[in-house]
């Protein structure tokens, strides 16, 4: 299948996805204050036929040159959100599924729409799904047009995380006037954090910051017991990263979750 508005590596891409090449995987966040799973994050991979299990900065850049990232994130979300289902059917509750979403795929004028069509057709309550964006994506976006579609999904009970938080250079305004739930501190900021006086102070100002706004804060990028341990010193208790588990595709999840007993009870 081709479209003569795609690049060549579009097309490939287009190929990967009318052949199924595309998979999800999942990685806990860890909430070490309750020594629980809070949510899972759904994250894309392409098992290209001849480079092999391809990571999203190795694709995604070429999808968000046009609208196939649209079809690619409406599939991921559909998809997330099924799995997260059969989960629940077998007891396993981890809090939450969180799905990316592209700032093209948010900005579409019918975005709430897709999201509450798909909730309804898996019959998945609202308050399972936590959606990320970026935070170039409400930079660059009309205030009042963002603040509306997040107060929609706010309201059906969908959460709403600012991911890489700390890259932008408007973190403090913007956090102000736009409803988010939680923020994602950036990877880029955890990876020295053990021995860089200077990422120490941005961390607890963005902790505290959060804080001080009622937000959830999760840490990306954990890999190691000291950078745990700096974490907890700033007082930020939800982590995700390979400290606790690498990103694992579904039909290893079951048994993660079932190790750490993540069993509904009810």
């Amino acid at each position: 299948m081709t479209n003569p508005n795609y690049s060549e590596r579009e097309q490939e891409l287009l190929r990967a996805v009318h052949n199924q090449e595309l998979v999800l995987y999942y990685q806990p966040q860890f909430n070490v204050a309750t020594s629980t799973f809070e949510g899972i994050e759904a994250l894309i991979r392409w098992r290209h036929p001849e480079r092999g299990l391809l990571t999203p900065d190795q694709f995604i850049p070429f999808a968000e040159q046009s609208d196939l990232i649209i079809h690619i994130g409406e599939w991921a979300l559909s998809q997330a959100c099924k799995q997260f289902k059969i989960w629940q059917g077998k007891g396993l509750s981890p809090v939450r599924v969180a799905v990316n979403v592209s700032g093209r795929q948010f900005l579409q004028q019918n975005f709430v729409e897709v999201v509450f069509g798909i909730l309804a057709e898996v019959k998945l309550d609202p308050a399972c799904l936590e959606l990320e964006i970026s935070e170039n994506t409400i930079i660059r976006e009309d205030d009042r047009t963002l603040i509306e579609m997040i107060q929609r999904l706010n309201k059906a009970g969908i959460l709403i995380a600012l991911d890489d938080f700390g890259t932008g250079h408007s973190s403090v305004n913007y956090l102000q006037h736009i409803p988010v739930n939680r923020i994602k501190i950036d990877k880029l900021y955890i990876k020295n954090i053990h021995s860089n006086d200077a990422d120490v102070t941005v961390v607890k100002s963005l902790i505290k910051l959060a804080q001080d706004m009622n937000l959830q804060v999760v840490a990306e990028g954990v890999e190691t017991l000291i950078q745990l341990q700096t974490l907890l010193s700033q007082e930020c208790q939800e982590i995700q990263g390979y400290y606790f588990s690498q990103p694992l595709p579904a039909e290893k999840v079951e048994q993660f979750l079932l190790e750490f007993h993540i069993i509904d009870k009810k």
